[in-house]
């Protein structure tokens, strides 16, 4: 049976293969015992767009036949939103939340599929008012995905999205009793979260490369999402090619961003001390960590992944690769076993 999300931190491992129409990418990985978790191989290759590219990259990388992998979708595909949990019984709280969501989905309810993940209180503590992240997407998407790898003789148990993949590998960054903020940027925009004890507890996207389902029904005020704003539209292009000034212009605009989005979180979060903000994978050295380490409180740091993960030999992945397979790192840390 597909999972939609999996929130299960599964301790098998994963194969997650990401697709679009240029291109194939693929990561495995596994925790160890004791020790950091692994990354057994890694990889891409150009494609076209169709199940039959798809399968020629699966052969290369040695991935077909895979009976329980992963993919991940593109922001465009799905809406990743904070809302006030329904005041029902646990058995009825999906049912409920299909009926919220009816008033906010731009098409019939009947056609979305979507996933709950919750929000937690402070530990022995009443929480005000319960909240839960809904991931929504039209079932004819999630078919469409799982028709093309099945097509290509990779059967997917879960389809994942960003928001919890880099959950996953700012989870392995955290200390003990503190909150940590991750700013990562590629070609399709920002994605800002916030965790904290391995949970996901803010994320927001800093751009949209297309109109979506949800976009007029971002993440309430109330979490800092900007919204009402309008959009942050900043893509990794965008820093990279830059002038001097025009760099200034952009990190000055994200640094006003960050301190709103910290100061609504503390607000909400009282009982979550944040203790450093991580930027990055980025492909170059663009300055932005330097600029924000010398503009905020806050420490600011720059992530080097085999500091968490380990590589298998010969794979220790070169700055712009950490970049580029950084969401597919953390999906596969935590989906379901890749079994051949």
């Amino acid at each position: 049976m597909l999972n939609f999300l999996n929130f299960r931190k599964n301790a098998d491992g994963c194969a997650v293969v990401l697709t679009d129409d240029s291109s194939s990418r693929f990561a495995v990985a596994r925790p160890a015992a004791g020790g950091k978790p692994e990354v057994m191989s890694y990889g891409e290759e150009r494609t076209g767009g169709d199940a039959k590219s798809l399968a020629a990259a699966l052969k290369g990388f040695g991935l077909r036949g895979v009976r329980n992998g992963s993919t991940l979708l593109d922001v465009a595909e799905y809406q990743f939103v904070a809302v006030d949990a329904p005041d029902v019984p646990e058995a009825e709280l999906k049912s409920a939340m299909k009926w919220r969501l009816k008033d906010i989905v731009g098409f019939p309810v009947e056609e979305a599929v979507f996933d709950l993940l919750a929000i937690p209180g402070p530990d022995g503590a009443a929480f005000r008012t319960r909240s839960l992240f809904a991931v929504v997407a039209k079932s004819e998407t999630l078919k469409g995905r799982v028709a093309k790898f099945d097509e290509a003789r990779f059967r997917l148990s879960v389809i994942d999205v960003p928001e919890t993949a880099q959950r996953n590998i700012a989870a392995l960054y955290e200390e003990e009793g503190r909150g940590i903020v991750w700013l990562y940027f590629d070609e399709s925009g920002g994605l800002m979260t916030i965790n904290f004890k391995g949970e996901l507890y803010h994320a927001r996207r800093l751009r949209r490369k297309n109109e979506n389902i949800l976009a007029k029904h971002a993440v309430p005020d109330r979490r800092g999402s900007g919204t009402r704003d309008g959009p942050l539209e900043i893509v990794s292009a965008d820093i990279a090619e830059a002038d001097a000034e025009g760099r200034e212009e952009i990190f000055n605009r994200l640094l006003l961003e960050l301190q709103r989005t910290i100061d609504n979180f503390e607000r909400q979060f009282s009982f979550i001390p944040l203790t450093k903000i991580m930027v990055g994978p980025e492909p170059e050295d663009t300055g932005l960590a330097a600029f924000l380490r010398a503009n905020l409180a806050l420490p600011v740091e720059e992530p080097t992944l085999e500091d968490v993960l380990e590589f298998a030999p010969g794979m220790l992945p070169e700055r712009r690769d950490q970049w580029r397979f950084f969401h597919l790192f953390g999906c596969a840390l935590r989906s379901g076993a890749a079994a051949q």
